[in-house]
């Protein structure tokens, strides 16, 4: 090989070498970004997620006095991931604050709270429902335990609950109350999380407190007492319950309140987040109230009345379990009963002699009114655990009546003379009875265990027609007693009456 030939194949392959490394270094390697997406669309690159996060944090001092909290976080609908990318336009932090701060809300750092809705059975409903789940956002959980408490207390009387919170309760040594357990119903999650500005963060006990009992709804609504209003007339034509006022109104204590002219009370409809479940034992003296009873007579004239024997109230010592919702009673567990007087019915005497010398009979074609003295549908003892009105958003047309011993097939009694219109079962009644007393009054028996009358049955006041129960939706073994004028029970055109307050009863 020559040497000229020499050196031109090494300066050759001096050039192609160097062609082939300046080509190499104009291929440039990816960086590694970080690319931010809004709500799942990506609107660009930074170099650094702790940059922006800074940036953030540094601008936001609005949000942090109002708050009291020493940060702010990026907005939850915000998502940054690292990648590696060609791609040459990064934009500063800045940029992309301008580009969110008017779309995207901010988060800082707190809690929310999940309280489940619960399942409820309605008697008075088809259907069964379930109560709505509540979510709340708290900086400090604490807040929201010591609200827990503040509604709880609007329930249960504070000095009751505060014994039994630290074990202060006085044993019964005759009569008294015991309270053996107070329970949240529904479940609680607590969970640490970046909440958004935009949601109602709480940051006071009773802002909160209001918000549990009172839900979205104002805590404040005013009606002005008027001459010859009660508790119970207040609350039901404000379309609550007489517990839900009291509720409302922390100074009433009871239904039996009094009232003066030009009062203040709040009518608000209370929507709480929970069911506080609250489990009694009683021990009580109870009035059992004497009954009325009819017989005929064939000596006095027809329409003729004469006293045979004047009743006497007797009364009886029991022991019972109670469990309440919300303050309202929905079940009555017999433990004891002993009887310390035996009541003395009534014995009234009715004339059935006719001018002629024949007697009638006992039962009039034309029924009964209503004004007249009907008879108490269940044994007595008893406790009305839930009244005829307004109840949560619902109306309860009717009484429920629950013995406060050997209520589960007790006697149930009809109200007055009549004829069995209706006897059956339904999904919400279970088994039921209504009787027609005539000159359009219906009288309707719930949740019996059984039935002992069928439809076209003449029945006699105070005759045993059924025994209580649980059918149907009931929460416990009770009575639902109604009172119906016009149509049927149930039917299109008929109208409910509040028996307590339409019936006199002995």
């Amino acid at each position: 090989m020559n040497k000229k030939y020499l050196i031109s194949s090494i300066i050759g392959l001096i050039l192609c070498s160097s062609i082939f490394f300046m080509g190499y270094k104009r291929v440039e390697s990816p960086k590694e970004l970080y690319r931010v997406y809004l709500d799942g669309v990506s609107i660009g690159y930074i170099e650094s997620k702790k940059e922006l996060e800074a940036y953030i944090d540094d601008k936001e001092d609005e949000i942090k006095q109002k708050y009291g909290v020493d940060k702010v976080y990026l907005p939850n609908n915000l998502s940054i991931e690292k990648e590696k990318t060609f791609n040459k336009h990064i934009m500063t932090p800045e940029e992309i604050y301008d580009q969110i701060k008017d779309t995207a809300p901010f988060t800082i750092s707190g809690y929310e709270i999940k309280i489940k809705g619960v399942k409820e059975i309605k008697e008075d409903e088809e259907e069964l429902s379930t109560t709505k789940t509540v979510i709340v956002y708290v900086l400090d959980k604490n807040i929201f335990v010591d609200s827990i408490d503040e509604t709880i207390k609007a329930f249960i009387k504070e000095d009751e609950y505060e014994a039994f919170k630290n074990n202060l309760q006085k044993q019964i040594n005759d009569t008294g109350k015991i309270i053996e357990n107070v329970y949240i119903k529904n479940a609680i999650t607590i969970k640490k999380a970046n909440i958004s500005v935009e949601n109602k963060i709480f940051t006071d006990k009773d802002d909160l407190s209001k918000y549990l009992l009172f839900g979205e709804s104002k805590s404040e609504k005013k009606y002005i007492v008027r001459a010859g209003d009660t508790v119970e007339d207040v609350a039901y034509n404000n379309k609550m319950s007489s517990n839900e006022l009291l509720v409302a109104n922390p100074s009433l204590t009871s239904e039996d309140n009094l009232l003066y002219v030009g009062q203040e009370l709040n009518v608000a409809t209370i929507d709480p987040a929970f069911k506080v479940v609250e489990k009694d034992y009683v021990v009580e003296i109870q009035t059992v109230e004497y009954n009325t009873i009819y017989k005929d007579d064939k000596t006095l004239a027809k329409g003729k009345e004469k006293v045979s024997v004047n009743g006497v109230n007797g009364s009886v010592k029991v022991a019972y379990n109670v469990t309440k919702e919300n303050g309202d009673t929905i079940d009555v567990q017999s433990e004891s009963s002993t009887i310390i007087k035996k009541p003395v019915d009534r014995i009234i005497l009715r004339g059935t002699k006719t001018s002629s010398g024949g007697s009638g009979g006992s039962y009039s074609t034309d029924g009964v009114k209503a004004n007249g003295i009907w008879f108490w549908p269940t044994i007595k003892p008893y406790k009305i655990t839930s009244p005829y009105g307004y109840r949560g958003k619902g109306f309860h047309a009717g009484t429920d009546i629950q013995p406060t011993s050997r209520a589960l097939n007790s006697n149930i009694y009809a109200a007055n003379n009549g004829v069995v219109a209706q006897s059956g079962y339904t999904g919400y009644n279970g088994n039921f009875i209504v009787i027609d007393h005539g000159n359009g009054w219906f009288t309707s028996y719930g949740h019996l265990n059984k039935r002992l009358v069928s439809v076209g049955d003449r029945v006699s006041q105070g005759q045993v027609i059924g025994k209580m129960g649980a059918t149907g939706r009931a929460t416990g073994v009770h009575l639902h007693f109604g009172l119906w004028k016009g149509g049927k029970p149930y039917y299109p055109g008929s109208t409910s009456y509040n028996p307590m307050k339409t019936l006199k009863f002995q």
